[in-house]
């Protein structure tokens, strides 16, 4: 039953649209052959154009297709039961409306038809004439014509040769069809008046050819003229009288006009083509990977713009080296101390991965977001899972270790212990054992030093936003290293063998077990060509003890796969948080 609605409604329109022309343009023309044509045409488009659908190729991703699903079957689920209620009520009122105006039109026939079965054929007329009280006016039906008695033979004969010309030209057939629009069409105003067109313009076309073969025009328009006080009785039969005015004496003038005026009628063309547009529908296509760009995108895609923002956690708290990614590429930057980014002569059209290990990668339309982006990122639970360092069961007492470490503060040996000291403070720590230590410190460092090098300013000020790139420089060795590559670094095992490593690997502090420190620990290191983890840094602290013992699981991480880029291993940045809980 939609569909039929739909279908109607498409009728409607098609309709309405050459009711338009017409009335706008073509009513007053000359041309009444070429009108007929037209006003046909367009009953039969009314008909079969609202089968004809345009249809244009959408593509949408998997992710976008999945999302919309379940919001739109659940819209059909809540709406349906009345849905249907008001379908099937629109439906039978229609059906009502029709059915009436079908018993109309055989209530009107039938008394012609009896009245013809009735009467014998007159002589000296080529089709039946119907001489009978019963009409007032005169018409033609079909192959009959009707004269009321009381009309006199000079008249009669004027009548004749003006109903002859309905039947010859079988007008009878555009008014059927008119008959079947407003049956099926009986709400649409537009129907109604389409047929009156129809019917106005078959009188011009009898009057035409009328006039031509009558021995006297002004005889004729005079019957025409005692004929006014007939109305119609049938809206099957053409009226001798119909529409009798000013306009259709004026109509009766051989008034020439340019040819070139018939060309209005392709203006129902245009009409046409924005009904096709409107009732376009679009066919969704998913695609799983990034669509090609046709000629027309790719000059779209010349169109870029300068992209900054922030980024930050679920807290709200700034996320210091997270990667933003231009998707497709491998220009990205990452974010400073304060969470920022900048990115110059980004695609508008193009989308941006932004990433941190251990939290979930969120891509942000650059057109949807605007110039600055600001983005949270939430933690992930599969890193909560494998990368949760929790403290073991009560061991024996440790070995002399990190417990008993000598710590180095601002480069003098302190005994504060490490938990008095702010992380806030903390500019850097570095975890120094074995060899290297022994030969630093001598044998104070034989159980290892831990050494940290504070701010100068104790109030730490707002992060301002830094001129990052995709490549930065180790300061130590003045060397290129990469945060984005086209293959990155890879862990012995994939990540999953990374985080169940780092999970046997650390050892929770006695000093923070005993003190109920617990947090995440942010680190950042570099994994050089030849897959060594180096130059090791705490980019988010929770407590000295914990960053310490970050630092040194870090630093005991076996050989990597080097990064590569180009065919080439480089040097590439690595991020990882490491959480310790007592839960």
């Amino acid at each position: 039953m939609e569909t039929v609605g739909f279908y109607l409604l498409r009728s409607a329109v098609w309709i309405t649209g050459f009711a338009l022309v017409y009335l706008l343009f073509l009513r007053n023309e000359r041309f009444f052959l070429l009108n007929r044509i037209y006003l046909v045409t367009g009953i039969m488009a009314s008909v079969i154009l609202p089968l004809v659908t345009i249809r244009y190729v959408v593509e949408v991703s998997a992710v976008e297709a999945a999302a919309e699903a379940g919001p739109v079957t659940a819209a059909l689920h809540e709406g349906g039961t009345w849905q249907n209620i008001l379908t099937i009520a629109l439906f039978a009122i229609w059906l009502a409306g029709a059915g009436v105006m079908l018993l109309r039109y055989v209530r009107q026939i039938l008394p012609v038809l009896r009245a013809a079965g009735e009467t014998d054929q007159p002589s000296g007329y080529p089709v039946k004439v119907l001489r009978s009280p019963e009409f007032s006016g005169s018409f033609s039906l079909f192959s009959f014509v009707v004269v009321n008695p009381s009309v006199t033979e000079t008249e009669t004969r004027e009548i004749m040769n003006h109903e002859m010309v309905h039947i010859r030209q079988k007008h009878w057939f555009d008014l059927v069809l008119s008959s079947l629009l407003c049956t099926v069409q009986w709400f649409n105003p537009a129907a109604w008046i389409y047929s009156r067109f129809i019917r106005q313009n078959h009188e011009y076309l009898a009057d035409e050819e009328a006039l031509q073969r009558s021995s006297d025009p002004a005889v004729y328009r005079a019957v025409l003229l005692n004929q006014i006080a007939g109305s119609p009785v049938i809206d099957l039969g053409n009226f001798f009288s119909y529409s009798l005015n000013k306009k259709r004496f004026l109509m009766m003038k051989n008034t020439f006009n340019s040819p070139y005026r018939r060309l209005r009628l392709l203006l129902i063309l245009p009409v046409a083509a924005l009904v096709l547009y409107a009732f376009a529908e679009p066919q969704y296509k998913v695609i799983s990977g990034e669509p090609e760009l046709s000629s027309s995108e790719v000059v779209m895609a010349d169109m870029t713009k300068n992209v900054s923002g922030v980024v930050t956690d679920e807290k709200g708290g700034p996320l210091e080296g997270a990667v933003v990614l231009v998707k497709g590429t491998t220009v990205g930057t990452t974010t400073d101390p304060s969470g920022r980014f900048a990115l110059k002569d980004v695609p508008d059209d193009a989308v941006l991965v932004i990433s941190y290990v251990g939290y979930v990668t969120k891509a942000v339309s650059v057109k949807a977001a605007g110039n600055y982006i600001t983005t949270q990122l939430q933690w992930g639970n599969i890193i909560t899972d494998t990368v949760n360092v929790a403290p073991p069961p009560p061991p024996p007492p440790p070995p002399a270790g990190m417990s008993k470490a000598l710590v180095i503060l601002d480069g003098k040996v302190t005994d504060k212990p490490l938990s008095e000291i702010d992380p806030a403070l903390i500019s850097e720590i570095r975890v120094i054992k074995d060899e290297q230590a022994v030969a630093k410190y001598g044998e104070k460092g034989r159980s290892g030093v831990i050494e940290i090098s504070t701010k100068k300013n104790a109030v730490a000020s707002p992060g301002k936003l830094k001129d990052v790139s995709v490549t930065g420089y180790d300061k130590e060795e003045n060397k290129e290293v990469f945060v984005v590559v086209e293959e990155m670094p890879e862990f012995p095992g994939g990540e999953e063998g990374m985080w169940s490593w780092i999970g046997q690997n650390i050892r929770y502090p006695e000093q923070a077990k005993r003190e109920g420190i617990q947090g995440v620990v942010v680190v950042n290191f570099v994994v050089d060509k030849t897959g060594k983890v180096g130059n090791i840094n705490v980019v988010r602290s929770v407590n000295p003890l914990l960053d310490a013992e970050a630092i040194r699981a870090m630093g005991e991480m076996p050989v990597w796969k080097p990064g590569t880029q180009k065919g080439k291993a480089v040097d590439v940045k690595y991020t990882i948080p490491v959480k310790f809980s007592l839960k």
